[in-house]
């Protein structure tokens, strides 16, 4: 059963993989690179600033560090102790998969932080703007989305490896998102809908 998963894992890789163009191949290498968001990310920040009040951006900013680290280092452990191959290492599918500018990541890839980080983020920033009146709001998963796919588009991990990224990402963010309205709520007296 588990080697049936896994195939089905590889061939559904290879098939989005195999749905590459070269216009799309340099756009999908930057949004990999999540720099080329920044002016999305100033946007965010801006609203942030301008709709939490000064003490729970603070505390916002500590919980959004936290965030990321979490979700940066629990890929990172998991990579290392399931030493899954990534798709581009992997030496039974390896050379069937297309690549951009040769790069393959590193050698392990179960699970993606890159999903984990963005749907962590997006579901933190999601709870904290959804009963706001802002188009934001519908702005952070596509976000997400975006990025997880272009970690498939590359070839640097398997659908499965972004499913599970996403799972822990929404739960991550919500989590930390509850911990972020309980600081609030009992250090600052604001309620959830006073941040």
């Amino acid at each position: 059963m588990i080697d049936l998963f896994k195939h089905l894992d590889q061939q559904l890789l290879l098939f989005i993989n195999s749905l590459h163009t070269t216009w799309l191949d340099p756009i999908m290498f930057q949004v990999t690179k999540i720099k080329i968001f920044t002016p999305l990310f100033l946007i965010w920040g801006f609203e942030l600033f301008r709709w939490v009040k000064l003490k729970a951006f603070l505390v916002f900013v500590v919980c959004f560090a936290f965030l990321i680290v979490l979700t940066d280092q629990t890929a990172n452990l998991s990579k290392n102790n399931v030493e899954r191959y990534r798709p581009t290492h992997n030496i039974e599918i390896g050379q069937n998969v297309h690549v951009v500018n040769d790069y393959r990541g590193g050698m392990y890839g179960f699970y993606s932080g890159h999903a984990a980080n963005t749907f962590g983020i997006a579901m933190f920033l999601f709870l904290l703007f959804r009963k706001r009146k802002t188009w934001i709001k519908y702005s952070f998963f596509p976000f997400a989305i975006l990025t997880s796919y272009s970690r498939v588009y590359l070839g640097v991990h398997y659908p499965f490896d972004i499913f599970t990224g996403m799972l822990t990402g929404l739960f991550y963010g919500y989590f930390i998102y509850r911990i972020y309205v309980a600081i609030i709520e009992r250090y600052f007296k604001l309620n959830e809908n006073q941040l």
